[in-house]
């Protein structure tokens, strides 16, 4: 009796060690794969596909919408439908592998896991004559092998933090994209399908499929991206997911809005706090206490390769450039706007800020100055490149108030048609003998 009890622990190990334990970590922790992605805006991927009467319709919606997305697709179907899987690649989107037969990775000996993944891979390779990177096994679900197989071919494991449960044909397009929307945030990557799953279900996929994109981008203004990943090591991915909360808990308590999808520049309404700030003529526009508006940037936009700090800055100077109109409109077209005189932000990106109409002024509050540098310096940390850059500790480097007035905001970069000057002859601080209101 006690050889069959120690035989039933060896064998409950070993079935845990091949199945269960794999799938925990990289499954359901996410360690060793990649749930989700770092950039400020939202990725699609579909699974099980490609489908002849699917995938043609779900690659017109995404060439309308200009969206980029990830298919992972078995091999067997990849061999049918083959002139699918080089349209997929001709329209510029991703390619991963999603296991060549679609078999639950739990029910497969070392032996057939193995080969399953080498079939698929070569199959996708042959057609589109790329190699394949990313991989992601049917449910999500791996086994001990997988895993292996994934290291030894240097393979990158990607799932999802979003679904829509739309392979179930009773959820129809309404529900797909409200379960969708509901749980979506910048870094999110979703999972469609285009095949496979109860029959009739890829359509209402289909469906929900433009209400899904349109939203995103209109209603939660987050951009549409392909997948990507920084080389990154897990703890500066903690230390990310980490900062992102803070950041996202900052938003929400101080109500910093986004613009659109695409803009730099976040914008909220704050009380000022000094030094006073005047116009050049010496006209006081902001004191201590008065309502103000506060230009905030998508720190996520800020993430590049460059290895020059001051090429990064530059390049942030460039996006705050071409943010500027549609700030310049929304202020236009937010009442709540309407009587705030003054934009400001505090930054250490502060060199050029000029050329874009602002003033620049020293921080004269230390205990707010040592703050701001220390806050941006993180920030500069976890956006920037892995690798330490140059031009850190420029001398210069040093956090300032730039600002700059309402009427000058307007003047510079809001389009100056007449119909459009017009609607803005009430509002405060677009004529030049307007005083400021405190």
């Amino acid at each position: 009796m006690n050889w069959g009890y120690y035989l039933l622990v060896i064998i409950v190990f070993i079935g845990a060690t091949y199945t269960v334990i794999p799938d925990m970590f990289l499954h359901r922790l996410g360690i060793g794969s990649w749930k989700r992605q770092y950039t400020p805006g939202v990725a699609i991927t579909f699974d099980d596909g490609p489908n002849s009467e699917t995938t043609p319709q779900i690659l017109d919606i995404l060439d309308e919408y200009k969206v980029k997305a990830t298919f992972f697709v078995t091999g067997e179907n990849a061999i049918r439908y083959s002139n699918l899987v080089k349209e997929i690649k001709q329209r510029g989107h991703h390619i991963g592998a999603h296991s060549n037969s679609h078999r639950y990775a739990w029910f497969m000996s070392p032996m057939q896991t193995w080969r399953d993944w080498e079939e698929c891979v070569s199959i996708i390779e042959n057609l589109t004559g790329t190699a394949v990177q990313w991989v992601r096994p049917p449910w999500g679900t791996f086994n001990l092998v997988t895993w292996l197989w994934i290291k030894v071919r240097k393979k990158r494991a990607v799932l999802w933090n979003v679904e829509g449960h739309d392979w179930k044909v009773r959820r129809n397009p309404e529900q797909i994209a409200s379960s969708i929307l509901r749980k979506t945030k910048e870094g999110s990557i979703l999972v469609l399908h285009d095949a496979g799953g109860e029959k009739g279900a890829p359509e209402n996929t289909v469906r929900a499929l433009k209400t899904i994109c349109r939203k995103i981008v209109e209603e939660q203004k987050l951009p549409l991206v392909k997948l990507e990943f920084p080389d990154w090591p897990w703890w500066r991915r903690l230390v990310f997911a980490l900062w992102e909360k803070w950041e996202r808990f900052f938003a929400r308590i101080y109500h910093v809005e986004r613009i659109n999808s695409t803009n730099f520049l976040r914008l909220s309404k704050t009380i000022y706090k000094g030094p006073n700030l005047y116009t050049s003529d010496g006209r006081l526009l902001a004191k201590a206490g008065d309502k103000v508006g506060e230009i905030h940037f998508e720190s996520g936009r800020l993430r590049g390769n460059e290895n020059d700090i001051q090429k990064a800055a530059v390049r942030a100077l460039r996006l705050a450039r071409e943010s500027l109109p549609e700030l310049a409109r929304y202020i236009v077209e937010n009442p709540e706007y309407k009587n705030i005189e003054v934009f400001f932000g505090l930054t250490m990106i502060n060199r050029g800020v000029k050329g874009l109409g602002f003033s620049v002024q020293d921080i004269s509050i230390k205990g707010l100055k040592r703050g701001v540098y220390l806050l941006q310096k993180v920030i500069k940390w976890i956006y920037g490149p892995t690798r330490k850059v140059r031009g850190s500790k420029h001398p210069g480097d040093q956090p300032k108030i730039v600002w700059i007035s309402r009427q000058q905001l307007l003047e510079r970069w809001f389009p100056t048609n007449d119909e459009l000057l017009e609607n803005l002859s009430e509002s405060p601080g677009i004529h030049s003998g307007d005083e400021a209101s405190h």
